[in-house]
């Protein structure tokens, strides 16, 4: 989750490297398709290498964890601050691509207020994303 930016994004370009078929969520859609070309750059530059060297030996002499065309990365938009969106985007992520094995859950909402000054409605969604998002994706 909060793969369209920040730390979900960098979380994702290196399990990209680690030949990872990844599953990216964002509210942002832009930004996670941005976040998503990339890693389908990585796994192009990957794919590149493995096709000099080979056949079934990575550059780095390590045998290859996931044949290259098999790594894929699927984006869906869910905010993780509201429960039902949560609970259908995964019914699409386990009907579209499987079960998923490792959860990064990334997403967050960072005020840069003080508390004092924080409107309520804000508190409100820190509390859904940064807390209740936790036990929802999960």
């Amino acid at each position: 989750t909060g793969a369209g930016s920040g730390l979900g994004r960098l979380f994702a370009l290196e399990f990209a490297r680690r030949r990872a078929l990844l599953v990216l969520w964002d509210i942002n859609t832009q930004s996670n398709e941005e976040t998503a070309g990339m890693v389908r750059h990585i796994y192009r530059e990957m794919a590149e290498e493995a096709a000099a060297v080979a056949p079934g030996v990575a550059g780095d002499g390590e045998k290859d964890v996931l044949p290259h065309c098999n790594l894929q990365v699927y984006t869906y938009t869910c905010d993780v601050g509201k429960r039902e969106n949560v609970y259908l985007t995964a019914e699409r992520v386990r009907k579209e691509v499987g079960e998923v094995s490792v959860l990064v859950n990334n997403a967050g909402v960072v005020s840069g207020h003080h508390l004092l000054e924080c409107p309520d409605e804000l508190i409100e969604r820190t509390m859904m994303v940064n807390c209740h998002a936790h036990f929802w994706v999960t």
